[in-house]
């Protein structure tokens, strides 16, 4: 089972099959549809006032990677689709030809590579950030991984939903992530750091095939001084790996707004990938 995982093309979380049940689970409208050469793609369907369905598919969809040019403009053409979040630059000349216009600069996101080994995953990271992760594992933390259950670990949703409200930035809902432990509970991973016999920090996973996606961060005072996220995020790495995960992503870079979370995401060893942008096909709003 490994060996066939391996072999089929990395998939973000927002193409995977859990994500379309989910969505559906929720009441939505969403289509997983399986392409030529191992590729696949999730469409998500939402109907506007006055208008037709807006299809629209991100960060797909996810060619096989024999998939020749022309299979894969037939494709664009023949899903009949309103917008894409394209998944890398080289699918802009693939989505002119389609119809598409590009009305969004491309967003950058970081990939961290899954080692074997603690060492081995430090040896990867920038100086500041392995002696950073260093003291957190020397601090006395208890740090902890395990499946996610909504009874017990609902509490890290119900934090981030009032962060985004504070703070002011989207992410996925908490009705969302519900619906994902629900049709895909061994998906979800919660890894946390106690000290004292207290939670100071926790993180939270969702696995999708050879993926993995960091969702989810907090830590408390506490946390932050024994540099919890450092300790886990290098703790919970080598276990991903193990289980097959080859990489972690961990969000969006935004240097400008986050500047600090940008450097840890960056310090870990992670590599930036930018992604292709936002494309629309608007004429005659066929649906």
């Amino acid at each position: 089972m490994k060996d066939f995982l391996l072999s089929r093309p990395p998939v973000p979380l927002v193409q995977s099959p859990a994500f379309a049940t989910a969505v559906r689970h929720l009441g939505g409208q969403a289509e997983l549809r399986a392409l030529p050469d191992g590729g696949s793609v999730v469409t998500v369907s939402r109907r506007l006032p006055l208008r037709r369905a807006l299809r629209m598919v991100s960060r797909g969809p996810v060619f096989g990677a024999h998939t020749a040019p022309e299979d894969r403009l037939a494709c664009l053409r023949g899903l009949r689709l309103h917008v894409v979040n394209a998944p890398d630059p080289d699918a802009g000349p693939m989505l002119r030809a389609a119809g598409f216009g590009q009305v969004m600069t491309a967003a950058t996101v970081a990939q961290l590579t899954t080692q074997p080994d603690l060492d081995r995953q430090l040896a990867n990271a920038r100086p500041k950030w392995r002696s950073d992760a260093r003291q957190g594992l020397r601090a006395g933390l208890d740090l902890w991984c395990r499946p996610f259950e909504t009874g017990r670990d609902g509490w890290l949703l119900t934090r981030d939903l009032a962060a985004q409200r504070r703070k002011g930035y989207r992410a996925l809902p908490p009705a969302l992530l519900r619906a994902l432990h629900h049709v895909a509970p061994g998906d979800l991973t919660m890894a946390g750091a106690d000290l004292d016999g207290r939670t100071v920090a926790a993180m939270l996973f969702i696995r999708h095939g050879t993926c993995a996606t960091y969702q989810i961060g907090w830590s408390g005072a506490l946390g932050r001084r024994d540099r919890a996220h450092h300790a886990m995020l290098a703790h919970v790495a080598p276990r991903f790996h193990a289980s097959g995960v080859t990489q972690i992503e961990l969000g969006m870079l935004d240097t400008a707004a986050t500047p600090g979370l940008a450097r840890f995401k960056l310090g870990s060893g992670a590599r930036p990938q930018t992604l292709g942008g936002t494309w629309i096909r608007m004429p005659g709003w066929r649906g």
